[in-house]
């Protein structure tokens, strides 16, 4: 009796072999940035002993792509990625590895192939939420809002309070711009799961670039789900920073830094109070340790320059004006400043 494969089979087996091209396509293509190659640690050392005495447990490769993608090591995280689908292709989880691991590496049509992926996944697991979500976040980092709007409705249509699907959705608005539509969106997110951080998080962020007070609320919100939330409590400080009450941006920033004593943004930020109150040995101090936690720190070169000039050290505030516009050539300010100094850039 002839026997038929089901046409879940066929879609199973159509998967791998485009898994397997998709591979040989990453493989013999030059990669547009460089891949870090991890080196051996235990984690991986003990995982490469575990596959060599069991090298059909497909869990263990995904255990040591999960590994190699958060080490940067993309190709490695794609090879294992692909290896564990083929030992089992019906475990979403494979897919959105591999998935994560080609849009992090961010080759020419490595987001294309990352959403051919998640694709293919939806197809395979209707029914799984994480899947159409990640695939609904991927189309909004390429700017696809209609895909990701499809996306959610699919999920919303199966399960109509789902929190995670309204959370995108505010995401998604905010994307486009449409602050109102983001607001209710994410308000909705809140009232269905409060322990979202992070929808809070959007709601506090944008109603403080409104000014509104109300962003003082969720931002406490988002802190009572994790009070050691360095971000948060920055943003909070930023609030009272732009309503001027600097009083209490200080004693949030000041908390920071006794926290973190690296945390250089909240030095910047508060040199940048400091520079408002003309109070400009202050602010060079903190414009300083903020390039000193951060050698990287561009705009705080160009700031410490600026409280150099105001203090009348033209030397320092040249060096630092080039320093900025050394390692950031398109950063206007320190162009229009040394052309303002009349020195040659």
């Amino acid at each position: 009796m002839k026997r038929f494969l089901s046409p879940s089979l066929v879609l199973v087996s159509a998967l791998a072999l485009c898994l397997s091209l998709l591979w040989s396509a990453c493989g013999n293509q030059e990669s547009g940035s460089s891949t870090s190659t991890p080196g051996v640690d235990p984690e991986i050392s003990q995982l490469n002993a575990q596959i060599e005495a069991d090298p059909k447990n497909a869990q263990l490769y995904y255990q040591r792509g999960r590994l190699y993608w958060e080490r940067e090591g993309y190709d490695e995280a794609m090879a294992d990625a692909i290896q564990a689908l083929d030992l089992d292709s019906l475990q979403p989880v494979y897919y959105h590895l591999l998935a994560d691991a080609l849009i992090d590496y961010g080759r020419p049509n490595d987001s294309k192939r990352a959403l051919e992926v998640l694709e293919k996944a939806c197809m395979l697991f209707p029914e799984d939420e994480l899947t159409w979500l990640k695939t609904s976040e991927f189309y909004l980092i390429v700017r696809k809002y209609g895909e990701a709007l499809q996306k959610l409705d699919h999920i919303l249509q199966r399960d109509p309070q789902n929190a995670e699907a309204y959370f995108m959705s505010g995401r998604i608005a905010l994307d486009k711009g449409d602050t109102l539509r983001a607001i209710k969106s994410l308000q909705k997110s809140v009232t269905i799961d409060a322990e979202n951080k992070d929808a809070w998080i959007f709601l506090g962020r944008i109603f403080s670039n409104k000014g509104n007070v109300q962003a003082l609320q969720y931002f406490d919100n988002a802190l009572r789900l994790d009070s050691t939330d360095v971000q948060v409590k920055e943003y909070k400080a930023g609030y009272y920073k732009a309503k001027g009450d600097y009083k209490k941006a200080f004693d949030l920033y000041r908390g920071l830094v006794v926290e973190h004593p690296d945390y250089s943004n909240a030095y910047f930020d508060m040199g940048l109070m400091y520079l408002e109150q003309d109070s400009i040995q202050r602010a060079y101090e903190h414009f300083d340790r903020a390039v000193r936690t951060d050698p990287l720190f561009v705009i705080a070169y160009y700031y410490r320059g600026v409280a150099s000039e105001a203090g009348g050290n033209l030397k320092s505030a040249i060096e630092d004006y080039q320093q900025a516009a050394s390692m950031s050539p398109n950063l206007p300010e320190p162009k229009e400043a040394l052309q303002r100094l009349n020195v040659q850039q």
